[in-house]
Parts: C-alpha cells; structure tokens; sequence
C-alpha cells in the first residue's frame, strides 16, 4: 500500500466532526474588525522573492465545504485553503499529504498537520498553540535536512491567527525542484509586542523605534523534519510556448507555462533593447472551454533573478485538476520601471522631488534625531492589499549606499463615496544626516492595452 492509499484508508476510517469549524468565519470577521490596517513590512531576503500578503479571512466556499462534508480531516483543511483556488482544488482532489508532528517548549506547542506539495512548491500547514501566551507568530527558516541553505523563497500567513488555527507557511522553488525533504524551523513570538508598537496612539518614530528587531527574543524554536512523498513531488509539466510580443513598446517573450497543482507558472525573458523593465503584469489563464484562472494575489505572486530588475516569472491558479486541451496567456495590462528612473531625487528639506511612481506625491518628511522619516502617498487600486513604492535601498550624493529594513503602509480615509482610493508608505532613513536623498522606485508607469494580447500555449 502506497502512501496515497494509506491516506484515503486514513480518510475512510475518521468519521469525528472537527470540533469548532462552525464558528470558523464568524471568528474570523471579528477577528478582521478588531485589528488595524496598518501593515508592518520587512523586505524578503533573496534574489528570488517578491510577496503580497496572505489572506487570513476564511471566505468559505460551498462547493468546497460540499465537497470535503464527508471527509473530517479535510474540513478544516478546506476552510483554511480558501485564499487559495489552487490549493482549494487540491484539497477536493485528496492532493493532500497528512502530518502528524508535534513539539512543546516553554508551554508553546507546535504541529505541522497537512502537507501540500509538487514539483516546485511546497505548503506546510502548521499551529501554534498555549494556554500561556496569546497572539503567537512565528519567524519560519528554511534550510536543508543538514543545515545548509536550500535556493528558495517563502512567505507565511496567520499573523493574527487565534490559538490552535491553521497556518500556511508557502515556501517556492525557482531553477531547482523540491527535494526529497527540508527541514523547516519556526521562530515563535509573541504577536502583541507588534500590536502594542503600532497602536493608534504611537507615534511614527515610536513605532520604528519599538517594532521588533531581527534579533528579537524567541519564547521557543521548533524545529521539523518533513519528508516529502515523491508521488506528490514529481507532479508537474513545463510546456515551451517562445513567443515574443510587444507590450507598451517593449519586447516580450513568453518562454514557457509551468502547470503544477498547486499553482501555474508563466515564465518571460526580455529584449536587452527595452527601455523599461517589466515589474507586473497584468493577465488571466483561459481554458479552450472559457473558464478562466486568475494570478496569484494571496501567496509568492512572482519572481526575479540577479540579471535583470524585472519580475520574469508570474504565479496564477493552476489548470492541472482541468482537462483542457489547449490554454491561453491573456494579457491586459503591464507596470513598468523605466531605466532612466531606477534613481530619483528626494530634497529632505524643502520637499522637492524628482519623478515619483506613477499616482504618487510626497506626503511628509520629518526630522528625528539620527535621520529622517519619510512619508508618501499613492493611488490604491481595489483588491490590491498594498503596494511599495521604494526598494529599501537609498544613496547618498556620493553614491554610497544604505537600507531600510522596515515600513508602514496603510490604508486612507474612505472618500464621500466611501471608496478608498489612497494608501500611505512610510519608512525611516535612520543614521542619514543628509538633505538630500535618492530613492530607488519599484515602479515607474502602468500601461493597458487597448486590446488584449492572446497567446495559445499547447
């Protein structure tokens, strides 16, 4: 019996209702109502990281809740995968690799209770849990079963999940596949040292000053071995599309389409000859029947390399559980980050800039005691949780370089329509005594096209 066939045996054999799922989205929205709008970011380490941030409201859908009735082990499963169509569909499809992994310290308990896995993806469901500490988060590391780095990227859900709620932990593999194993250590803290730093009352400077740092005071460190089944592993296709079209001027390739379960790729290279590199793009997967798959918005959204500035590889929901004889890229829109404004101009003192990102105006500068804090305004765009503005590395007059390792970003007032229309960035450029600045844009323009692009792949 092979590990599929041990898990649906498993899966036959439970019959127990999960205890408390009925009262999951009610939790949830209170939860929602309870918690401020302002975001705390750290910049991903690596070449090959770029994340929006996960969903954490369970949106719960009735075919899935249909679907995963019978099946108590799947249930919760099921209503913590919603942010995700691609991993809902590998839910239904018992595309799911059952863990049973446990570690107490310091009255913390950790579990890792649900495996999804392909080719290049790899999603840990895990807790935490105490009847010691409340708002626990937790800082995840990733490495090799010996130790050693492991080429990947990843990202978590849950900061303010309830005790004992499902948490995802995506981690996401780019010129390597997934190995047989990885060991995964989570880092847990408690989450209202971060609610006590971003109360409404703080002061900016405070919040900078007081959020916590990298080396910050872990209450335990747990540590797990995950071996991953090779059925799930090996599942997975690449197939080549090369061809190349023009979007606002600049030349395109479509290289290739990765379809995994738990998620499509579509993979792009660019003309040395662009004048602007490719930071988003805007498209939909379609099936020859019509049914379209959206890109990713909640998880790892794409990619770069160490060669280029631009994002050349773009995550979507995934056809793999669909039978579909041929797929179509549909492209309507792009944002770009035009060469000649990787650098721009930002006068601390008097507020004069140079060319900002499109639909973005200095705000605020403020002077603190060993730099400056700096505040900007942009457009917000509905289902778009936040946008940066700014890589985290400035220059001074001299061309030396600096970073800042964390920023606010936040929501605005809701206009007489009550419509938001408007986010804020804020981020100290702490140990900076100069007036004069250079920030670095993640983006310069946004273009639509007037009629959609269409590449049939297969």
């Amino acid at each position: 019996m092979n590990r599929m066939e041990e898990y649906k045996a498993m899966v036959e054999a439970l019959n127990r209702p999960n205890p408390g799922l009925e009262t999951t989205l009610d939790r949830a929205r209170k939860r929602k109502n309870k918690k401020t709008r302002q975001m705390i970011l750290r910049p991903a380490a690596g070449l090959a990281a770029y994340f929006a941030l996960f969903v954490l409201l369970v949106n719960f859908c009735a075919p899935v809740a249909y679907a995963c009735s019978q099946v108590p082990i799947l249930r919760e499963l099921a209503a913590a995968v919603t942010f995700s169509r691609s991993l809902r569909d590998a839910v239904e499809n018992e595309y799911v690799q059952p863990m049973d992994l446990s570690r107490t310290e310091n009255e913390i308990t950790a579990e890792v209770a649900y495996l999804i896995v392909d080719q290049k993806q790899v999603n840990v469901f895990f807790r935490l849990k105490s009847e010691k500490y409340s708002e626990l988060a937790a800082d995840p590391v990733v490495v090799n079963p010996d130790g050693s780095g492991v080429s990947c990227s990843w990202g978590t859900n849950g900061l303010y999940a309830e005790n004992g709620e499902l948490r995802c932990l995506s981690i996401d593999f780019v010129d390597e596949n997934v190995p047989d194993s990885l060991k995964v250590q989570f880092n847990v803290y408690s989450n209202e040292i971060l609610e006590e730093a971003f109360a409404p009352e703080n002061a900016v400077d405070d919040i900078f000053q007081d959020a916590p740092d990298d080396d910050r005071n872990y209450l335990a460190e747990f540590e797990f071995l995950l071996e991953f089944d090779p059925e799930f592993t090996a599942a997975g296709k690449v197939f080549p599309v090369n061809q190349t079209v023009m979007l606002d001027g600049q030349a395109i390739t479509i290289t290739d389409i990765e379809v995994y379960p738990t998620h499509l790729r579509v993979d792009i290279a660019e003309s040395e000859a662009n004048t602007a590199w490719l930071k988003s793009l805007d498209f939909y997967i379609q099936t020859d029947w019509g049914m379209k798959f959206a890109p990713v918005s909640n998880r790892i959204v794409s990619t770069g390399s160490a060669d280029t500035l631009s994002m050349v590889s773009y995550r979507a929901d995934s056809a793999y559980f669909y039978e579909a004889e041929h797929l179509k890229v549909v492209i309507t829109g792009a944002t770009w980050l035009s060469k000649d404004l990787e650098k721009t101009y930002i006068n601390l003192a008097t507020g004069e800039t140079g060319t900002l990102p499109e639909g973005a105006a200095l705000d605020s500068v403020r002077k603190t005691g060993n730099g400056w804090v700096v505040k900007f305004r942009a457009d917000w765009e509905e289902e778009e949780p936040m946008y940066q503005l700014f890589r985290n590395i400035f220059y001074d007059a001299e061309g030396n370089a600096y970073e800042f390792n964390i920023s606010s970003s936040c929501y605005g007032q809701a206009n007489e329509e009550g419509v938001i229309d408007h986010f804020f960035e804020e981020f100290p450029l702490e140990n900076y005594p100069y007036e004069e600045v250079w920030l670095c844009p993640q983006y310069s323009h946004y273009w639509t096209a007037e009629d959609v692009i269409v590449i049939t792949v297969q």
